[in-house]
């Protein structure tokens, strides 16, 4: 069996100058190797409300995953359509309210694999060596809208990608108010700096590009 890696993590959340409240939320569970950001729907009701709860149902499953991939996959995405559900039912319940929903984004590191649970816009990226790829991709359209999110329909697809993990990998899970202030090149640049408070520094480049929007990422490092 191989050893199982090391994985450090560090996260960040900043409430953005244009909203009266934060409405993003994220998850560490460092111990089960689990990790999310969730980025409620701007415009509509109680965003802060449906990215906790996106996060909080990713959680309660934490405490009981088995270590089996295919298992583990399921239980999370069985969180997220509770999620998806509940949220939708109380749009049903007083649709004069408006939708309450959120995108979410889910990273769950086990053996030599990681794997990625999203929808919407909520991004993962990956450092490997040099060169930045995103493994997610974006639901929305041309215009930027989204066309998936937690909470948004009655029925929810959920999209999931597995890759082999590298020793030295870095992995960013992050709301799209990050790349609203910094470009694919600067996180790719920061991560690369390594030491300490790269979340801090990468917050920082951020604001200062211009992001007015609600900030939050988790850095995930694989070690030896």
């Amino acid at each position: 069996m191989s050893p199982k890696p090391t994985v450090l993590a560090e996260a960040i959340t900043h409430q953005g100058l244009r909203h009266h409240r934060n409405e993003d939320s994220y998850l560490v569970l460092g111990d089960k190797c689990l990790f999310a950001v969730a980025d409620g729907m701007g415009g509509h009701r109680d965003g802060h409300v449906a990215s906790q709860m996106a996060v909080s149902e990713i959680a309660n499953v934490g405490s009981v995953l088995t270590g089996r991939g295919v298992e583990d996959v399921a239980m999370i995405e069985g969180a997220l359509l509770r999620a998806n559900k509940s949220l939708f039912d109380s749009y049903l319940a007083a649709p004069e309210n408006d939708i309450s929903g959120t995108t979410v984004t889910c990273l769950l590191i086990q053996d030599k694999f990681a794997t990625c649970i999203w929808a919407g816009d909520s991004r993962l990226y990956l450092l490997r060596g040099n060169h930045l790829f995103l493994i997610s991709e974006d639901h929305a359209d041309d215009a930027g809208h989204l066309v998936r999110a937690i909470g948004a329909a009655d029925a929810l697809q959920l999209d999931c990608r597995t890759i082999e993990l590298s020793t030295g990998d870095a992995f960013v899970l992050c709301t799209d108010g990050l790349i609203k202030g910094v470009s694919e090149t600067q996180i790719a640049d920061t991560l690369k700096q390594g030491g300490t408070n790269t979340a801090d520094r990468l917050l920082a480049e951020a604001v200062r590009g211009g992001s007015n929007d609600d900030i939050t990422f988790v850095i995930v490092w694989i070690g030896s």
